[in-house]
């Protein structure tokens, strides 16, 4: 009993160790697949080359339990099972990869003409964006030279418009200066009128007197 559970955890832990495994049966034939270790035990299933099994445990007397993927498990003989696929299904596992890296390489050689062509077409509208930025700027230029000009203008209407209003208040000084002017020669001229007409009826009056004196004086000579 003291040998007895050392060898069953061995033998449990080496299952254990087993069944993490894979085996292939060997190429060119088929193998039975039996309920125990030897030709008397019964058939489980037949086991055509290459078919995938998982290594449950492994004999002394040159046999392996197996296990196919739908779940039948049985005994086989060992030296029939294989590490890896056999020749022809690592052939079309090849084929397989390889035109699937051909179609991955066609796939990716249409995305980089795809990019080639985004990229040629990004470098198209990149230029034909720095022609409109350069066009916009020319245009922004003139633009700010036009309102640079139009703002001086303003300016020099404000100034003229300026000058102008002060004229035009001088012109009005100058009206109202000769319209007093006016008025003053036009009293002048009254006044002179009127003098004079005064100073003719005075002497209207003076003459015929000094003439009647000097023929009075004359006759009293």
């Amino acid at each position: 009993m003291k040998f007895l559970l050392p060898l069953a955890c061995l033998l449990l832990s080496t299952n254990i160790a087993l069944a993490e495994e894979v085996r292939y049966v060997s190429d060119s034939f088929s193998i039975t697949m039996r309920t125990g270790q030897g030709t008397t035990h019964k058939i489980v299933k037949s086991l055509k080359t290459g078919t995938k099994l998982e290594l449950v445990e492994v004999s002394e007397q040159g046999y392996s339990k197996v296990r196919t993927q739908g779940g039948a498990e049985g005994w086989v003989l060992s030296r029939y099972l294989l590490n890896q696929p056999v020749a022809k299904d690592s052939l079309a596992i090849a084929e397989r990869k390889i035109a699937s890296l051909k179609n991955q390489t066609k796939e990716l050689n249409k995305q980089l003409k795809s990019l080639s062509s985004n990229s040629s077409t990004l470098q198209k509208d990149r230029n034909q964006l720095e022609k409109t930025s350069t066009k916009l700027k020319k245009e922004l230029d003139k633009i700010k030279e036009i309102a640079a000009n139009q703002i001086a203008l303003n300016s020099e209407n404000k100034t003229l418009k300026e000058q102008v209003l002060s004229q035009k208040r001088e012109m009005q000084s100058i009206q109202q200066e000769n319209m007093a002017l006016q008025d003053r020669s036009a009293r002048d001229w009254f006044l002179i009128g009127a003098g004079v007409f005064i100073v003719g009826i005075i002497m209207g009056i003076v003459i015929p007197n000094l003439r009647f004196r000097r023929k009075q004086s004359w006759n009293s000579l």
